[in-house]
């Protein structure tokens, strides 16, 4: 369930103005530009907090790049792959 935002009550307010005064009605164009105000107050306020999911994501490539770091001073990584890598060879003289 999503947290209720601070400005859900303000925009309640402003669409029960809306249907209690005609659409005819001078309040009603200063009531639909309060509505426009509220919804990109809202909008901007929830573009800017994170998602729950991608502070998970974060969190958890963090933790297996510190255990990685951990285990590394812990222990010698040894690479094997080196004895498979062809050698230079030096050039055949002919003399």
């Amino acid at each position: 369930m999503r947290k209720p935002s601070v400005l859900d009550e303000p925009i309640e307010k402003v669409l029960t103005d809306m249907n209690t005064y005609g659409p005819d009605s001078p309040e009603y164009t200063k009531l639909i530009e309060h509505l426009d105000q509220l919804t990109r107050m809202k909008s901007d306020y929830r573009n800017r907090r994170f998602s729950p999911d991608t502070m998970l994501i974060v969190a958890g490539n963090l933790l297996g790049i510190l255990i990685i770091v951990a285990y590394e001073q812990k222990h010698v990584m040894v690479s094997r792959g080196l004895g498979f890598v062809i050698k230079a060879r030096e050039p055949n003289k002919m003399t």
